[in-house]
């Protein structure tokens, strides 16, 4: 199978544990007005799915918005990082000069100190007065002062600029690790999203697929307060033909991922070509189908009774669908064919290349009375059933392979 990203496998494998918990599980809708309640239970979890999205969404946005922010002042100190370098390299050419300088004005005042009889007789000529002199040599001393004073400034000033160049590398430091935790919550909030993306339906597709059994019901003559199972679900599912046992769904196949690995609730089946035909594996009504979810992509769901027990199958990743919501169909009838390969990537996020995704839970999903419930926790630890080999017939082991249905 080919393999887009492995972050896809990791999602799909932590995905039933956070939001769809095993130790959740419904009762059974013994009445259509059981099944409405539960119906409007749904609506309300999509409300409060969309609120919980909408919510991590504007977070992931305030993240990445800290993170580009926080690189942008990581640039800047960088920048002043530099420009604290030029400034301690022209300060310390200044110290340079002002050595010198100083140097030079301590060499003629010491000269003249040492001279004192000499320098007086050349400032002589130059000064009117004794007092004239003095007060040259008085400049000499304030000259070396002024001198000293700029010295020490240009020190003090390579002192600061050496502060802040550590200050703002800690700084970049801990923006560095500011960083790293932005990026680290915006992954868990974009794997929070993405785990509410399973195999199979969306809330919108669950609504729709449930108010149209509700018409069913209802057409049937179901009132409120009804048995589903005397109404009208006998007659669906539990009355069909039954099939004694289950054939495989496809001619060849080899498991590519058994049913529990990584917490993954069916078995994906590969090692066969884009459209190779998918059998029902028993009598069976379509319970529905669903046009390119964003995870599983082309779906049938269908409800089969095989020695008197109730079973949904799952067919997920499909290229094509060959049955409609509600028709009855014979074991061995070709209900899709193979798909999940890139040319379904845009919508059908779970698939990492061609292969059947195969699962078989106990009960009817979607359905009321005895057997039925709706449930998405309770069908995906009911896909339990895809792991017993006398059910399928299909060893749930990686690499197994088959030929003959």
């Amino acid at each position: 199978m080919m393999k887009r990203s492995i972050n896809i496998i990791l999602i799909l494998s932590l995905l039933i544990v956070t939001f769809c918990p095993i130790t959740q599980v419904n009762a059974a809708a013994n009445t259509l007005k059981e099944y409405k309640n539960e119906l409007a239970k749904v609506k309300s979890q999509k409300e409060e799915n969309n609120r919980l999205t909408s919510e991590s969404i504007a977070e992931i946005d305030q993240k990445r918005n800290a993170i580009v922010n926080a690189n942008n002042t990581i640039t800047s100190n960088e920048n002043k990082v530099e420009q604290a370098k030029v400034k301690i390299a022209e300060s310390q050419e200044q110290i340079k000069v002002k050595n010198e300088e100083l140097k030079d004005v301590i060499n003629v005042l010491q000269y003249s100190q040492i001279n004192s009889d000499e320098i007086y007789m050349d400032y002589l000529f130059d000064a009117s007065s004794i007092s004239e002199l003095m007060e040259r040599q008085a400049v000499v001393g304030q000259i070396v002062s002024y001198t000293q004073q700029q010295l020490d400034d240009l020190d003090a000033l390579i002192k600061e600029n050496e502060k802040l160049q550590v200050k703002l590398a800690d700084d970049n430091v801990n923006l560095t690790n500011s960083i790293s935790e932005y990026e680290k919550k915006v992954e868990e909030l974009e794997a929070f999203i993405e785990k509410r993306a399973t195999i199979g339906m969306g809330y919108d597709d669950k609504i729709k697929e449930m108010e149209d059994w509700v018409k069913k019901y209802e057409k049937a003559g179901c009132k409120d307060n009804d048995s589903l199972n005397a109404c009208y679900y006998d007659k669906l599912a539990s009355g069909q033909i039954q099939s004694g046992f289950f054939s495989r769904p496809l001619n060849y196949g080899k498991i590519t991922q058994a049913w529990g690995n990584n917490g993954h609730k069916g078995m994906d089946i590969g090692g066969n070509a884009k459209g190779t035909p998918i059998y029902a594996p028993a009598n069976g009504t379509v319970a529905s189908v669903v046009y390119k979810s964003s995870c599983g992509g082309n779906i049938i769901y269908m409800h089969f009774t095989v020695n008197g027990k109730a079973y949904t199958g799952e067919f997920a990743h499909l290229t094509s669908i060959n049955v409609k919501k509600g028709q009855y169909i014979t074991k061995g009838t070709v209900i899709g064919t193979i798909g999940g390969d890139s040319s379904t990537w845009y919508y059908d996020k779970c698939t990492t290349g061609l292969h059947l995704h195969y699962a078989i839970a106990y009960g009817y999903y979607l359905g009321g009375g005895s057997n039925g419930y709706t449930s998405w926790s309770t069908f995906t630890t009911n896909t339990k059933a895809t792991s017993v080999e006398a059910i399928t017939g299909i060893k749930n082991q990686r690499g197994w392979t088959w030929r003959g249905r």
